[in-house]
């Protein structure tokens, strides 16, 4: 079993690795168009059963090369008062995540990650929950519990590292949206070319909090599911010089891809049309 403290600086990377994904989740009015926001997103969804994402890595600029490193099952559930549960559960190996990158490690050790959003009737957020672990550890090495109260969210953060434990007050305008960094988006509905917004982008694990600017940049077909798609494409701008990129299907409003470009790994998480092999 590796050690706690390798455990730890794995999920530090990878929560810095996946932040582009929050890129979009916390969202003031947008200037051009309304903002897709959880009362959009909510509406949107189509109770379809879970979906299944694959995560991987690109070893070249060309995008030639990519090979599987995890998986996330996302999956939203109607509860009995109405309410819209949104769940997720990831997983990925370090070792291969890492591989070929000078933090390489000989060890491979499986991290889960499980999430766990509850949205209201009016399409405002009310609690969520992240519980991340190593596998064949029962002690987490994070959990991440949020609920709104008095006009914002209540972010509280343990585990067993002095570092990782802090409570921190996000203020909440209704319908917007607080998502974990690690959970996909199912669907981002009402796009249009030219809209753009600031987001800001919350770390999990130290608070900071980032201003973000996201733009549909343009219409664009990319190949998914055997044939060539229509989409828009966002790309968010992460201070200081990060870029961000997500590919959204214009007839519904379907995530399909997302792009997540940093200097020792390029992360593409990429929607699975059919319904593989359950994950291991």
């Amino acid at each position: 079993m590796p050690s706690r403290l390798a455990c730890i600086g794995i999920l530090l990377f990878w929560a810095i690795a996946t932040v582009g994904l929050i890129t979009r989740d916390v969202l003031p009015d947008l200037l051009i168009g309304p903002p897709p926001d959880l009362r959009s997103i909510s509406s949107a969804d189509s109770a379809d059963g879970p979906t299944r994402w694959a995560i991987m890595v690109a070893d070249d600029s060309s995008m030639q090369s990519i090979r599987s490193v995890g998986q996330a099952v996302t999956e939203s559930k109607r509860l009995e008062n109405g309410w819209l549960r949104l769940t997720s559960k990831v997983w990925f190996d370090s070792g291969d995540l890492l591989r070929g990158t000078p933090f390489a490690s000989k060890e491979e050790i499986r991290i889960d990650v499980d999430n766990t959003c509850d949205i209201d009737t009016s399409g405002n957020l009310k609690s969520f929950r992240a519980v991340v672990r190593a596998e064949r550890d029962p002690v987490p090495l994070l959990t991440l519990d949020g609920e709104f109260k008095n006009r914002a969210i209540e972010m509280k953060a343990s585990g067993p590292i002095p570092l990782l434990n802090f409570t921190k007050s996000i203020p909440y305008e209704p319908r917007t949206m607080i998502q974990n960094a690690l959970s996909p988006i199912d669907r981002i509905p009402g796009l249009a070319v030219g809209q753009r917004w600031e987001a800001r982008v919350v770390s999990p694990l130290t608070g900071k909090i980032d201003v973000v600017k996201a733009v549909v940049t343009k219409k664009s077909e990319i190949y998914w599911d055997k044939s060539m798609v229509n989409t828009f494409e966002v790309v968010q701008k992460i201070p200081p010089t990060i870029s961000a990129r997500s590919w959204v299907r214009t007839s519904d409003g379907l995530v399909l891809r997302q792009e997540l470009p940093f200097p020792v790994v390029k992360l593409i998480i990429e929607r699975l049309p059919t319904d593989p092999a359950p994950a291991r």
